[in-house]
């Protein structure tokens, strides 16, 4: 949004104007009370004083109407014109130094919020870029952000921004893109919203667009590249924690070298919640084999990936095939017995 197209000092006048219409739907002679005028002014004053400095033409022919509007408000609330003349001279100046000490502190205290929830999320290095657009004063504005992962994929990254009922700049979300400039048909996005505050990382933005599940309060997500809705968002897959899917105790039940440590299992484990393709070492007849592995939390296995990223079974990795056949038969189990607490559940209700 251009700065020329946007008049600052408009929109704010304009949100005392959307204030008075919904308390004249509700108290039918608040508009002419003295006290709404006095809170009328007082706004007024401070919007003059927030833009006095401003440069553009717009707003400056803005700020003159808006210093008629506030002298007939100063008529009506003081027709003594010695009261204000005083107003003017003494009140109105002191007013507003400490308006605008105060709105200095609490952008300061917003972009630094804002600078600590980005960096937490994984955006680093845009201090500047969020200063700058702030500072236009926008009432919504966007940021883009890009960065390569490898050498052929790429994240891109538009992060929204929107000011709340306090006039404080919030996160509102961001549209993530994965591009895979090798293989094209694996690019895709989605966006992601910051709810209450609650922001996804980065990496695990990324880690969902390449297909991977992760866990989030105690359950597991992943997108559906199958189906979207009507905004073409990517339906979510989501198994609670009573689909009993434990990753530990899968990782656990391989020949990987990792767990016989406590430390790099729990660093294991956490890597595969967070959405991982993780890097580890089987024992197979003495030997070591390197092959990766991620979480597959619908059909409660983990996939196994050789050195060069090609999906592999389990019998191939631990050349046993016996152990393949025993876990697709414990899948295959379980899957019925899903299926049969489901129908029993159709019957009760």
């Amino acid at each position: 949004m251009d700065s020329q197209q946007f008049n600052r000092v408009e929109h704010e006048a304009g949100q005392w104007r959307s204030r008075e219409e919904r308390l004249a739907k509700i108290f039918s002679s608040a508009l002419a009370s003295k006290p709404l005028l006095a809170e009328k002014l007082r706004y007024f004053d401070r919007i003059a004083a927030k833009y006095a400095d401003t440069r553009d033409q717009d707003e400056k022919f803005a700020l003159r109407v808006l210093k008629q509007e506030r002298r007939a408000i100063e008529r009506k609330l003081y027709p003594n014109i010695w009261l204000r003349m005083i107003r003017r001279m003494l009140v109105v100046p002191l007013r507003s130094k400490i308006s605008s000490r105060s709105q200095a502190r609490i952008s300061v205290q917003n972009s630094e919020e804002l600078l600590a929830q980005l960096e937490g999320a994984g955006f680093t290095g845009l201090s500047d870029k969020l200063n700058e657009a702030m500072g236009k004063g926008h009432p919504e504005f966007s940021i883009p952000h890009s960065y390569y992962v490898e050498p052929s994929k790429r994240m891109d990254f538009d992060l929204t921004f929107a000011k709340d009922g306090q006039g404080n700049t919030r996160l509102q979300g961001y549209k993530a893109h994965f591009y895979n400039e090798v293989k094209p048909e694996e690019s895709r996005g989605q966006y992601f919203s910051a709810d209450s505050g609650k922001c996804l990382d980065t990496k695990s933005s990324l880690n969902l667009l390449q297909g991977r599940a992760l866990e989030q309060e105690g359950g597991w997500m992943q997108l559906d590249f199958n189906d979207r809705d009507a905004q073409g968002q990517y339906r979510t897959k989501e198994f609670p924690a009573a689909y009993g899917f434990d990753i530990e105790q899968q990782v656990r039940n391989l020949p990987i070298k990792e767990v016989q440590d406590q430390r790099e299992t729990s660093m294991l484990v956490a890597a595969l919640k967070s959405g991982g393709c993780q890097g580890v070492t089987f024992i197979r007849d003495g030997n070591e084999r390197r092959y990766y592995i991620e979480a597959n939390p619908q059909f409660r296995s983990v996939n196994i990936y050789d050195e060069h990223f090609r999906k592999i079974t389990l019998g191939t990795a631990t050349g046993n095939k016996t152990m393949e056949s025993l876990s697709l038969a414990h899948n295959t189990s379980q899957q019925e017995e899903d299926k049969k607490e489901k129908r029993t559940r159709m019957r009760i209700s």
